[in-house]
């Protein structure tokens, strides 16, 4: 079983104020999970979506909020990234292996869940990275990658959602694994000890 799962984010902006509170401990704040759910035969069986209620940047970035199209509105009236990353276990399930387009949200939820206190300590995880993947099928050298709007371009797949949506990249990741996915899962290994450590500032 695959979950083919994307994350969107905000971070800090002064909105005037002449200066910009980061919190070095989660410098990304995720406010939408969206997910696909892959059997063994790659047949989609399943979809997650969900907006967060954001605790540490309130305000949308002007910036992620143009790029996303998420409203100020709809976070406001969410759920809680406690609340909601487990109604995203819940879908995922046990038996999962994650899929994800770069591994920068995998690093991203590491902060989240550290964050909040949902784990403790380091962890090492796997997982696939479906844009090493593309970058295989295409033969590009090592350290070349590729976007995503531009894989589905190139695979000549169906547009019909919007780009950097939580679930529409979902969506798209997931169809794009399944037409590549012949080149190898390619599982990678996530350890955090190989995360530079930042002090949680306090609430």
């Amino acid at each position: 079983m695959y979950t083919v799962v994307d994350f969107e984010f905000n971070q800090a902006f002064d909105f005037g104020s002449g200066s910009v509170e980061t919190d070095p401990a989660c410098r990304f704040e995720i406010i939408q999970i969206g997910a696909v759910k892959l059997d063994e035969n790659y047949n989609e069986v399943g979809r997650f979506s969900a907006f967060i209620k954001p605790e540490l940047y309130k305000r949308l970035h002007p910036y992620v909020a143009k790029m996303t199209g998420i409203t100020e509105a709809e976070l406001r009236n969410a759920g809680s990234f406690e609340e909601v990353y487990a109604k995203f276990c819940e879908f995922a399930g046990e038996n999962r292996i994650y899929c994800v387009w770069g591994n920068s949200d995998i690093r991203v939820l590491y902060r989240n869940l550290s964050y909040h206190g949902i784990i403790k300590g380091d962890i090492i995880a796997e997982y696939i990275d479906v844009q090493q993947i593309m970058a295989k099928y295409l033969k590009y050298g090592r350290g070349r990658s590729i976007g995503l709007k531009n894989a589905v371009e190139m695979l000549e797949l169906e547009i019909d959602m919007p780009f950097h949506n939580a679930l529409g990249d979902a969506v798209y990741t997931a169809e794009v694994f399944k037409r590549i996915h012949e080149e190898g899962r390619g599982i990678r290994v996530f350890n955090s000890k190989h995360i530079p450590k930042r002090e949680k500032k306090k609430k």
